[in-house]
């Protein structure tokens, strides 16, 4: 529907055209009116129609004038002019301010109809041209993104000298110099989905996707990244006086696209901001330290800052009368068996145990128990993946129990080494499922790559499983993003055509799954270092 602004200072002639037009049968929707520009700017702002048919001669502010002044804010919104006056001068105005259509009065209702339909039909083809450039931006931003996933990993773990961040960065033609650095670590799941993928493909949840792309390709001084299969990285940087403020504002699109999620399903945590590019390794360390809190923090985001704050409450704590409820809670460790790492899982024990309380954990009876409890939290998870319990690696009788219980620093490597058992059986188990699981969609994406509307959220509905999941498990079994492999499962193809077909490399681009033969282009180069013209003439020259 086209949403559609009437301006007419004559009230007769404006209900007239109200009540000629059927406005919805023919694809539009009547948002406002008003008798005069002065008062239909202010309305224009707010409604933001798509098309706004005005009159020209009107008091306070004529139509020329409001349509100059839309112009400015609206670029793209159609304009027609309705006018009484055949003078060419009026004309010519409106056709240097860029009117879609200059209609003298009095107009019949077959004859506005015709124009209504012409412009409706320029209106779509328009907006489906805007809609195809704007996905392939983001996509161009998410492919230049992965293909500098590496580089991340890299920049984070602190595994390059300051030289080589430098020349890497100007490679992949990342603008990574700032006053200041953070790092924040986002994941919409913490809960036990990763290993009971049953959650259904959901279009809310693609929608996030997409929002988060958006945010972070118009978001030039924050970069999105994968941190993990199912977490995400943020690098924030900024001007000194500016990184509070564009990491709040990160936060706050974070927060708003979780609107209405329950807090325990979702987590986000702030880390500390360094002043050098050298030291973003620090930056990352802690805001990985407090995102490994995740499980036992009862909010959704948390600042690295806050981190002793919360410490400091629980070492206050009188002994057993301030317990954390929430860490006893065997659902606590369920959640972490379920969504947590193998190398989180130090960090997921010494905040477990300092959650109960220091002063509990120092009585051998209550240490007995929270061993028990972490023992039987594993078995019932591990029965719930359908593993043997013998899988363990061995039963330990209640004497054995017992002697791990006798001091701290026992129970700790207790709890870590079952814990990390049940986590890598975790992972085998959904290992073999996920690759059956990947493996329709594998075969629809390889029958279907010419389709250029094929996307990552297609995929997924093929799989039955969420966008988010999907994405997670295709970069693990399949070593490369879905971006990554529909890209060079095209180019393989395009290569194909280039050596054995004379076809124009616009053919070739459609053929492929590209409408547009430059974005093709960009990434035939891209990806084989050489225009597509310049590949089928290497390949000449060595026939």
């Amino acid at each position: 529907m086209l949403r559609t602004f009437l301006v007419e200072d004559e009230i007769v002639v404006r209900e007239t055209i109200k009540k000629m037009i059927p406005w919805e049968q023919y694809g539009y929707e009547l948002v406002g009116e008003a008798p005069d520009g002065e008062v239909a700017l202010p309305m224009i702002k707010n409604l933001k129609p798509d098309l706004l048919i005005t009159d020209i001669k009107m008091p306070f502010m004529d139509g020329l004038t409001l349509c100059r002044m839309v112009r400015k804010d609206f670029p793209e919104m159609k304009i027609v002019i309705l006018s009484g006056y055949d003078d060419f001068n009026y004309a010519k105005q409106a056709i240097a301010i860029g009117v879609e259509d200059y209609l003298l009065k009095p107009i019949t209702k077959n004859a506005f109809l015709e124009r209504l339909t012409e412009i409706r039909e320029r209106w779509e083809r328009e907006k489906g041209q805007r809609d195809y450039y704007e996905k392939f931006r983001r996509e161009i931003q998410e492919y230049e993104r992965n293909a500098s996933r590496d580089f991340f990993e890299a920049l984070v773990s602190g595994k390059m000298d300051v030289g080589e961040i430098y020349r890497q960065a100007e490679r992949l033609g990342l603008d990574i110099v700032a006053e200041v650095y953070n790092i924040i670590l986002f994941t919409m799941d913490t809960g036990t989905e990763s290993y009971d993928i049953s959650e259904a493909y959901s279009e809310c949840e693609a929608q996030r996707r997409e929002k988060m792309e958006a945010f972070f390709v118009d978001n030039a001084n924050a970069m999105l990244f994968r941190n993990n299969a199912f977490s995400y990285g943020v690098l924030v940087k900024e001007k000194r006086d500016a990184l509070s403020e564009n990491t709040e504002k990160c936060v706050e699109f974070f927060k708003g696209i979780m609107k209405g999620e329950r807090e325990q399903d979702w987590f986000l945590a702030v880390g500390q901001p360094v002043e050098r590019l050298s030291s973003i390794k620090s930056s990352y360390y802690t805001a990985s330290k407090t995102f490994a809190r995740r499980y036992l923090y009862d909010g959704s985001v948390l600042y690295y800052k806050d981190l002793k704050q919360e410490d400091t409450k629980r070492d206050n704590s009188p002994f057993l009368k301030k317990i954390d409820i929430n860490a006893l809670n065997p659902a606590t460790l369920e959640r972490f068996l379920g969504s947590g790492l193998l190398d989180e899982t130090e960090d997921f024990v010494r905040d477990y145990f300092q959650a109960i309380g220091h002063e509990a954990m120092e009585s051998l009876v209550f240490r007995n128990y929270v061993i028990l409890n972490v023992r039987f939290s594993v078995l019932g998870f591990l029965q719930k993946l359908g593993c043997e319990p013998g899988r363990l690696e061995g039963q330990d009788t209640e004497q054995e129990l017992m002697e791990r219980a006798q001091s701290m620093e026992t129970a700790k490597k207790y709890a870590q080494d079952i814990i990390r058992k049940a986590i890598m059986l975790r992972d085998e188990n959904s290992g073999n499922r996920n690759r059956s699981i990947l493996k329709s969609a594998i075969e629809y994406i390889d029958t279907h790559y010419m389709d250029e509307s094929l996307s990552l959220n297609t995929a997924a509905q093929v799989a039955n499983i969420s966008a988010n999941h999907f994405s997670a498990l295709f970069s693990q079994n399949m070593g490369q993003t879905f971006i990554e492999y529909l890209t060079a499962l095209r180019m393989e193809h395009a290569r194909e055509l280039l050596r054995c077909t004379g076809k124009r490399s616009s053919e070739i681009a459609a053929e492929v799954g590209y409408k547009d033969a430059h974005y093709f282009s960009y990434l035939f180069k891209k990806t084989q270092g050489m225009t597509p013209s310049e590949y089928r003439k290497t390949r000449e020259d060595r026939g």
